[in-house]
């Protein structure tokens, strides 16, 4: 069995196979797919901050909160066990991680200012086309061994923030004592998540170039999408650090 540290989406199909280019997959096709996925987590996330009204959450709003991630996260594992039904599990994904994201972005925006999600989201894109940069002139390549590096990294993220948790539940001292690691945790998800995005690239252009099918856009577009928003993610948590520390 090969080890490959990559976005669980990209996991399916047989990757040394040529595929008929007469109705293949294009970085066009790619783009186009990612700008929709994008835009519907955007619109959703934007609808569903703006109608929230803090005064009166209930259960009403608590229970979409906790099934909406659930949801995403079966739209991903569809995606990859089912990529001719990547168009409907992406639509599915997009919509519910707009609504987790809206909520999340609303109270960052409701307790620390909305200033800090829009350097989160402009953060985002920046991060976006460094990463671009960076893999299309070559200054850093993907090889097998940096797909197994970041993986590494990723379990170790896991693991960590696993043990992070567990012990300051259990600690007398609570999550207090255990800030300054919290902090680390978080720098390190940022360049993590960032650096995956040169995987998602690679994989993206690996597909491309064997002339896969175009259905499979979608379940490129919607792994890529994953990954950009873990960025916006752990941006918005390192921003809300940082003006912790400044308050």
């Amino acid at each position: 069995m090969r080890f490959r540290g990559e976005n669980p989406v990209f996991k399916y199909g047989n990757y040394d196979e040529a595929y008929d280019d007469t109705n293949s997959a294009t970085y066009g096709g790619v783009t186009t797919k990612t700008a929709i996925v994008l835009g519907i987590i955007g619109f959703v996330a934007l609808y569903f901050a703006n109608t929230l009204n803090f005064a009166t959450i209930g259960a009403s709003v608590i229970a979409p909160l906790i099934i909406a991630p659930i949801i995403a996260i079966i739209a991903v594992i569809a995606t990859h066990r089912l990529p001719q039904f990547a168009f409907v599990t992406s639509i599915v994904y997009s919509v519910c991680e707009g609504v987790f994201l809206g909520f999340i972005s609303a109270i960052v925006a409701y307790f620390f200012g909305g200033e800090l999600v829009q350097m989160a989201l402009v953060g985002t894109f920046g991060v976006l086309t460094g990463m671009l940069f960076l893999y299309a002139t070559g200054i850093i390549r993907v090889g097998s061994f940096f797909r197994k590096f970041m993986f590494s990294m990723l379990i170790g993220l896991v693991i960590s923030s696993l043990l992070l948790f567990i012990v300051s539940v259990f600690s007398t001292s609570g999550f207090e004592g255990f800030y300054s690691l919290y902090v680390g945790i978080v720098v390190v998800s940022v360049i993590v998540s960032s650096l995956y995005l040169l995987v998602d690239f690679d994989r993206i252009s690996h597909y491309v170039q064997s002339n896969a099918p175009r259905e499979y856009e979608w379940s490129l577009a919607l792994g890529l999408a994953v990954t950009i928003v873990w960025v916006y993610i752990e941006l918005l948590r390192l921003l809300v650090i940082l003006s912790n520390r400044r308050n």
